[in-house]
């Protein structure tokens, strides 16, 4: 196959399955996985796909950060959600923050703890309570590209509540801390952990390494990382200086 025919193929694919993998891309096509790398660079340079760790996405409008990642890592995603339940305890007032990972985890809620939850993304309110728990939502301005809530109105519906754990997301975790790709997204979080007693991050590997603008917390405001297993070195070496627990789950 001709490089272009070969690129176009791949641009195909991509928009086809809203997401493929470089591994999938190389068996589709039948090269190797360097060939198909340096050609997303090339597609990418060109502003016809979106480079994403370990593969490629459709060109969106910039700041959908869910809906370039829930394709991406699910089983991942799925044995984190498995390690980060177990940190739930019968009769707490749990937060959930908002992601695809913490989607896994509300599905993995055990249906008979009794739970009180509280989220700022409606897709989790949902299956929260489609697994009989007490859910509510902290309302705000809902952000089509998240799809979950931020602003003023969610900041102080968390402030009105103590939570005995949060299930935290984040779009970047480096040496420093964690951070968010806009402001209002840092704020929700910094309420959050405020507000939990107990701070559980969940955040597969592409989430290493990456620093976003605004800066939602230091490594100290987390009690455990529950993550896949590849977390940097030097991240993990300040995650052990400020006491932070790591859970490192790979899937079966």
């Amino acid at each position: 196959m001709l490089p272009e025919r070969r690129k176009r193929t791949i641009v195909d694919l991509v928009n086809d399955r809203d997401g493929c993998s470089v591994a999938e891309l190389a068996a589709e096509i039948g090269v190797s996985e360097t060939t198909i790398r340096r050609d997303l660079r090339d597609l990418e340079e060109r502003s016809l796909l979106e480079r994403t760790h370990g593969g490629a996405t459709p060109v969106i409008s910039h700041g959908r950060p869910y809906e370039t990642r829930r394709v991406y890592n699910v089983e991942e995603k799925r044995a984190i959600a498995e390690r980060a339940v177990e940190e739930v305890r019968d009769t707490q007032v749990a937060f959930f923050d908002s992601g695809s990972t913490l989607i896994e985890v509300a599905k993995q809620v055990p249906e008979d703890l009794s739970l009180t939850a509280v989220t700022r993304m409606p897709a989790i309110a949902h299956e929260l309570s489609e697994r009989g728990h007490e859910t509510h939502l902290t309302g705000g301005t809902y952000r089509p590209d998240g799809h979950d809530c931020v602003g003023p109105w969610t900041d102080e519906r968390v402030r009105q509540t103590n939570a005995d754990v949060l299930f935290l997301g984040t779009d970047g975790v480096d040496r420093d801390g964690l951070s968010a790709r806009d402001m209002q997204q840092s704020q929700a979080k910094r309420a959050l952990i405020e507000n939990a007693a107990r701070v559980v991050l969940v955040a597969d590997h592409s989430k290493f390494a990456e620093s976003h603008a605004f800066r939602v917390a230091s490594h100290d405001a987390i009690d455990l990382l529950v993550t896949d297993g590849a977390v940097p070195e030097a991240i993990r070496e300040a995650l052990a200086a400020a006491g932070v627990e790591v859970a490192a789950e790979t899937h079966r």
